[in-house]
C-alpha cells in the first residue's frame, strides 16, 4: 500500500502576522482564531495563496501544475498536486515577563495541547507533562498582576522541532530558544497568550476640513491585533500527484526554495506585516508511482 506524502513545515515570524477573523468587534481588527481552542492561527488557504503567489513570480506554469489553474472564464479549474494545512501556534514569545529577583526576561511559551498536537503531526514521541509549569530557567515569574512558579524541565524531556532549524536561524535564535522556554498547562497558557498578542492603535487623519472636523485631526481610531514576531508556527503539507504524473522534481525544487525562504502571509502586507522565515522537515522530492502505467503494463 502506497503511503501518503505527508510533511511538516515551520514558520518563524519576523514581523507581526494579521489574518483577519470573523465577527464585528467595532474598531478592533480581530485575527483568525481556532474555534475549539480560541488560539490564533494562519488559515491554510491564506498560506497556500501566499505560496502560490511566490511560485507564480518564478514560473507561472509551475504554479499551475502544483496549485491547479485558477478559475477561468469557462469556469474550468486545474487539479492541484500540493496541499497545505493551517499554520498553528507552537511557541509564543513572551516579552512581558520578569523573573523575580532577576529582572525582565524574554522567553517562549507553549502548552501541553500545542506540543501534543505537534508531536502527532511530526510523528515524534512526547513525554508526559506534570500538571504545573516547567521551564529551562526555573523560578518565580511575574506577568501583569500574576505570579507563575516554574519548575525545571526534567532532563529526559525533549521538545526539538522536527527536521532541525534553517541555517539563518541556527545561531543566536536557536540558542536563545533552547535556553528560554516555559511549558504551561493549557488553562494558564490561554490567559498568558493574550498578553503575548501584538496590538497597535492606528488612526486615519482627516484630509480636509469638513464640518466640525478639521484637516489633520484624527478621523478614525482602530486597534490591530496580530500574532507577534518571533512566534514559531507549524503546518502539515504534502503532495497528491495525479496518477498520470511522471515526476515533479523541478516543480518541487521551485516550491522548496519558496518554502525555505522569506515570504509574507496574511494581510496588511503594504505596511510590512506577515514576513516569515520558512523551513521544512523533509526536502526530498515525492516518490510518484505511475498507477496508469501499472494498470496497463505499459513501460
Amino acid at each position: 500500500m502506497t503511503q501518503p506524502d505527508f510533511r511538516v513545515g515551520y514558520l518563524y515570524s519576523l514581523a507581526p502576522i494579521h489574518c483577519g477573523g470573523e465577527g464585528d468587534l467595532g474598531n478592533i481588527l480581530e485575527i483568525a482564531r481556532e474555534a475549539h481552542t480560541n488560539f490564533p492561527y494562519v488559515p491554510g488557504s491564506s498560506l497556500r495563496g501566499s505560496l502560490r503567489n511566490e511560485v507564480t513570480l518564478q514560473d507561472p506554469d509551475i504554479a499551475d501544475i502544483l496549485f491547479g489553474r485558477e478559475l477561468q472564464k469557462d469556469s474550468q479549474m486545474g487539479v492541484h498536486q500540493v496541499w497545505f494545512g493551517d499554520a498553528r501556534l507552537l511557541w509564543m514569545p513572551m516579552r512581558t515577563m520578569s523573573l523575580k529577583g532577576g529582572g525582565p526576561v524574554f522567553c517562549w511559551v507553549s502548552c501541553h495541547s500545542l506540543l501534543r498536537d505537534h508531536a502527532l503531526v511530526s510523528r515524534n514521541s512526547l513525554p508526559i507533562f506534570p500538571n504545573h509549569p516547567v521551564g529551562t530557567r526555573p523560578g518565580r515569574y511575574i506577568v501583569a498582576d500574576a505570579e507563575v512558579q516554574v519548575s525545571e524541565i526534567p532532563s529526559d524531556h525533549s521538545f526539538d522541532l522536527s527536521g532541525g532549524w534553517p541555517s539563518v536561524l541556527d545561531g543566536d535564535t536557536k540558542s536563545t530558544w533552547t535556553k528560554n522556554r516555559i511549558i504551561l498547562p493549557d488553562a494558564d497558557f490561554q490567559i498568558l497568550m493574550e498578553h503575548s498578542l501584538w496590538t497597535q492603535i492606528r488612526n486615519k487623519i482627516q484630509g480636509e476640513s469638513e464640518g466640525a472636523s478639521q484637516a489633520g485631526s484624527a478621523e478614525v481610531f482602530w486597534t490591530d491585533v496580530c500574532i507577534p514576531r518571533d512566534t514559531i508556527l507549524y503546518f502539515a503539507w504534502g503532495y497528491s500527484p495525479l496518477p498520470s504524473q511522471q515526476e515533479i522534481t523541478q516543480e518541487h525544487q521551485i516550491l522548496l526554495d519558496v518554502l525555505q525562504g522569506l515570504f509574507q502571509v496574511g494581510g496588511q502586507a503594504n505596511v510590512g506585516r506577515g514576513w516569515v522565515q520558512g523551513w521544512v522537515s523533509k526536502i526530498e522530492a515525492p516518490m510518484i508511482k505511475n498507477t496508469l502505467k501499472s494498470a496497463t503494463g505499459v513501460n
